[in-house]
């Protein structure tokens, strides 16, 4: 976690400053959502600024991250899972893995559970966590982060090492925060919260910023409170065209 994220004053900032700071070349970067409330107007405003040779830490990943492949904007990806969700493969990974273009991309693969113990390693700041996904699989096997390791109690059995990975940045888009990065998500929360724990930095988009007595109103709903958060830019529409619960449908 950031000194500025300690701080508790005001974090309010545009998207393109917010990018311009947090996501330099070669970031490691974590996105929130999945297949809805997707920061895709952080992706794009990262191409715009031609940020290249980013590590994607994530669990399953759309459309942004096509994109950002195809912009030439990533070397790497850790995750489980990539693609267009409904509509059809991600072909400009695809192209990426298969033909080199507009560059090689390497993938490293986790299992759905394994991706959520990344983050969930991370927010806790250990080291790895165990567990007995992926065993018998050829997961293991072909990336080389992950470890098969003994039961130290003795009892025989063995579990897969999921390591934490180092998260320079993660970026969430979600319905409310107020200025000093108390963000609230209504819906699906996926890995969110532990995302922002486990980041070095946070960037909060929004669709809108509220008064603290609305986030205090429905407290339930602060699923990243503002100590996690470095920056919050209001982006109506920032996860135009997937779905954001509350105010619009995908458009797709």
């Amino acid at each position: 976690m950031s000194e500025s994220a300690r701080k508790p004053d005001a974090k309010t900032t545009t998207l393109e400053a917010a990018i311009d700071e947090y996501v330099p070349d070669g970031a490691t970067v974590a996105f929130g959502g999945m297949g809805g409330r997707d920061p895709e107007a952080a992706a794009r405003e990262i191409i715009r600024q031609g940020v290249s040779g980013l590590r994607v830490v994530d669990d399953a990943r759309t459309t942004l991250f096509d994109i950002l492949v195809g912009a030439g904007a990533v070397d790497e990806y850790v995750g489980s899972w990539v693609g267009t969700s409904l509509i059809s493969q991600g072909f400009n990974v695809r192209r990426a893995v298969e033909d080199g273009v507009p560059h090689h991309l390497e993938m490293q693969d986790v299992s759905n559970f394994g991706s959520s113990l990344l983050f969930f390693a991370a927010a806790m700041d250990v080291p790895f966590v165990p567990t007995r996904s992926m065993l018998g699989t050829d997961i293991p096997k072909y990336n080389d982060d992950l470890a098969t390791v003994e039961d130290p109690f003795g009892s025989g059995q063995e579990f897969t090492a999921v390591p934490a990975p180092d998260i320079d940045t993660a970026i969430i888009h979600v319905q409310h925060c107020d200025r000093r990065g108390n963000a609230q998500i209504y819906g699906n929360v996926v890995n969110d919260h532990l995302k922002a724990r486990a980041a070095e930095h946070t960037i909060v988009t929004c669709e809108e910023i509220v008064p603290a007595s609305r986030i205090r109103a429905h407290s339930a709903q602060t699923h990243i409170p503002f100590y996690t958060v470095d920056a919050v830019a209001e982006v109506p529409y920032g996860s135009h065209p997937w779905h954001m619960y509350g105010y619009y449908y995908a458009d797709l």
